[in-house]
């Protein structure tokens, strides 16, 4: 019961630090290789934990179980070692004993979670894929005579504002790889056909994840992509999307550019520059999220405004409360992590892994006072009350930002009436070179991009 419990509050955690959303099935039944991608350190395994809808044992560097904290949580996960090179040169024959672990896991029915790139990273594309992963499932069916059924299934982890609190995270979930079809080719070739999993591995992968050559291409395929959805209608202009409804179109917007930029670097340098003025004038709209509008009908102004400052008024009792308690924790959370300077990509883990003691700490020590000095009652009122305050602090926050940015975006609207005429114009202009650009490659027979 330890992994199932360990498993429920570290997902119970997670998806309070994020706002998670899951594409695709889950996890797939059966003996299943979980390969996914490796950008944000232990947050990644406990993102497929919440999401994968079963028990999948992570596979984590050796020098993590040595940790007080981690190691624990590691260890009644099932999490099985892995030691690298540059960790322990002299016990890398210890990977042998991982390597049948995992095997008698699978072969077990069980599944298994490990991350090909082999480190983790805040690059903005896949590194290189190990082919650890590939021999595990392929030694794994052949001692099982080619009848085990063992899938590796990529997962693509995408984070948005990923080292903040209620950033998002969307795990995307693809369509698992049988195993058992290799085998004419392993048994001709072990190593060849080790690479040749990992390929495919590897191209799976590009297939739920968001790959773009530069970080700054990033921001360019993010503001692409709101321009289309909201000039052709798909999307209001001030609605703030989930993550994993935009996924794909950034995917595609990133291949696209990824092709002009390679086909047509001229025209894609033009498009680019377009893109970033129309960054700059948003920016200077107050833009965050979303877009401007073409205009403010005055009618749905005042529904908007009155609803949301309805909202507002009721919530802010609670949520001040919810904030006056919990801001010890939160702010000793914030300053550990501060104080520490993990790595971008290790920052989440540490606000989180820091987060998941001092929290419930403070709310133990609240509740033993509060039963010294109020009693049974009133402790068990207070322990029960304060989470829902808590959610009601961190509704009223993110509801407040987003309508506080929506008014700024409406005043400077107001005080610069050309610069939103000119929005429009340039929006239109871009949407028109989107378009052309499309055509072109559905007239030359590549409708796929």
């Amino acid at each position: 019961m330890l992994p199932t419990l360990i498993r429920r509050l570290v997902g119970w955690a997670v998806a309070v630090f994020y706002h998670v959303e899951r594409t695709g099935p889950g996890l797939a039944p059966g003996p299943v290789l979980v390969t996914a991608n490796h950008p944000n350190s232990l947050m990644d395994p406990l993102l497929v934990f919440h999401t994968g809808g079963r028990h999948a044992r992570p596979l984590a560097k050796a020098p993590l179980f040595d940790k007080a904290v981690v190691g624990t949580v590691l260890r009644g996960l099932g999490g099985l070692p892995v030691y690298r090179k540059q960790d322990y040169p002299d016990q890398m024959h210890m990977n042998a004993r991982t390597f049948g672990a995992a095997i008698e896991a699978l072969t077990g029915g069980e599944a298994v979670q490990i991350y090909p790139e082999g480190r983790s990273h805040s690059e903005p594309s896949m590194s290189e894929l190990r082919t650890g992963a590939a021999r595990i499932a392929l030694m794994t069916e052949d001692r099982a005579g080619w009848t085990l059924g063992v899938k590796v299934q990529p997962v693509g982890l995408t984070y948005e504002q990923k080292p903040f609190f209620r950033g998002r995270a969307v795990a995307a979930y693809g369509e698992p790889i049988e195993v058992a079809s290799y085998r004419e080719q392993y048994e001709q070739d072990e190593r060849a056909t080790a690479r040749s999993l990992t390929d495919d591995i590897r191209q799976a992968l590009l297939e739920v994840t968001l790959q773009v050559e530069m970080s700054e291409d990033r921001e360019l395929v993010d503001l692409a992509e709101r321009i289309w959805v909201r000039e052709r209608g798909e999307a209001r202009p001030r609605e703030r999307q989930k993550l994993s409804e935009r996924l794909p179109r950034m995917r595609a917007f990133a291949r696209a550019y990824a092709r002009l930029r390679a086909e047509d670097a001229e025209r894609a340098q033009e498009l680019r520059a377009g893109v970033r003025r129309y960054q700059r004038m948003v920016t200077a709209l107050g833009v965050r999220e979303g877009d401007v509008p073409r205009r403010y009908r005055p009618g749905a102004v005042a529904r908007y405004a009155a609803g949301q400052l309805l909202m507002l008024i009721l919530v802010l009792p609670a949520a001040v409360v919810g904030a006056f308690f919990w801001a010890p924790p939160y702010l000793l959370t914030r300053f550990v992590a501060r104080r520490v300077q993990p790595k971008h990509d290790q920052l989440a883990t540490y606000k989180l892994g820091v987060g998941f003691f001092t929290f419930p700490s403070w709310l133990g020590m609240v509740w033993v006072t509060l039963l010294l000095t109020m009693g049974m009652t009133g402790s068990w009122v207070v322990a029960i009350g304060a989470p829902i305050l808590g959610f009601a602090a961190i509704t009223w926050r993110a509801r407040q930002a987003a309508v506080r940015e929506d008014v700024r975006v409406f005043l400077r609207v107001r005080r610069r009436p050309d610069a939103h005429d000119r929005l429009g114009e340039l929006r239109a202009e871009l949407v028109q070179s989107f378009d052309e650009i499309a055509r072109r490659w559905s007239d030359d027979g590549d409708v796929g991009t």
